[in-house]
């Protein structure tokens, strides 16, 4: 998995960088998905396509859209499904593009409080990003003053709101120093190929890593914030909830292609993560629809 730390630097007259483009010109084939991180704060919205999305220490499936909101230096990833009809733009920002004390105003509390939240990644209701995307369209076509303040109003309506959820869980921190930054890497490129594998090694993840059993799971836990077979399951269990959707697999066969060897521990931990048994997730679905 490559690492790409990136820079963004404003266009003359502007204090922020948005950019329009297609997905199959924005992000690289899966065999080449890089993990990314920079200074700048990061909006994206992506349309039209599913795929998985890695922010913080976390790994998600989503479907036809997304958008999140990251903040400086925190490692992310998106890998799209559809590279032919997904749409995407991002926002990239620095906290002091508009001075140094900007959002410590007591009017931009609310927004202050949203960039808190950045740090460890923050997505929204997929009801809600149609209407986000078409803020952000508005903010790409306009010119000075006026590209500002839709800019602003765009930062004041996700602050106010309430479906928004923090993605990485409390204790998350942005990786502090390249070498850190690299075995991260490693691990991440490991589960997303291999958490498919009913028989994933402790010693094989391990050794990726170039660390003892012991160690390895330490530094895990310390990097991540929580243990392994936590986020491995969260993952599996993330696929699992992408084949029901997309799907008419059985449970068991769902269970098998997300790595799960038995179903009694597959529900057990899908219940865990979803809070729904995967045959009640699936008849929830088919109300809705």
């Amino acid at each position: 998995m490559k690492t790409l730390i990136e820079k963004w630097t404003p266009p003359n007259q502007s204090s922020f960088i948005s950019k329009q483009y297609k997905v199959k010109t924005g992000f690289a084939r899966s065999a080449e998905i890089a993990m990314r991180t920079h200074e700048e704060y990061e909006i994206s919205v992506l349309m039209g396509c599913s795929g998985k999305r890695i922010v913080g220490n976390t790994i998600e499936n989503f479907s036809e859209n997304d958008l999140f909101l990251i903040g400086p230096n925190v490692p992310h990833a998106v890998q799209p499904d559809n590279y032919k009809l997904g749409k995407v733009i991002t926002l990239h920002f620095l906290r002091n593009s508009f001075g140094g004390d900007f959002f410590d105003l007591p009017e931009n509390g609310k927004i202050a409080d949203l960039l808190k939240e950045a740090q460890r990644g923050v997505a929204f209701a997929e009801t809600d990003i149609p209407f986000f995307y078409r803020k952000m369209q508005k903010i790409d076509r306009l010119r000075g003053f006026e590209r500002v303040m839709a800019f602003f109003r765009l930062l004041h309506t996700m602050a106010l709101n309430e479906q928004r959820r923090v993605l990485s869980s409390r204790g998350f921190a942005p990786v502090a120093n390249q070498q850190t930054y690299q075995v991260v890497n490693k691990i991440y490129e490991y589960i997303i190929n291999r958490f498919a594998d009913q028989h994933i090694s402790l010693d094989e993840i391990s050794a990726q890593a170039n660390m003892s059993s012991a160690g390895f799971c330490r530094f895990f836990k310390k990097h991540f914030s929580k243990t392994f077979t936590s986020f491995l399951n969260e993952v599996r269990v993330g696929h699992a909830c992408k084949l029901i959707q997309q799907t008419d697999h059985t449970i068991a066969e769902i269970a098998f292609a997300s790595g799960y060897n038995q179903l009694t521990h597959f529900n057990r931990q899908f219940k865990r993560v979803v809070g729904y048994s995967p045959r009640a997730y699936r008849n929830e679905l088919h109300q809705q629809s």
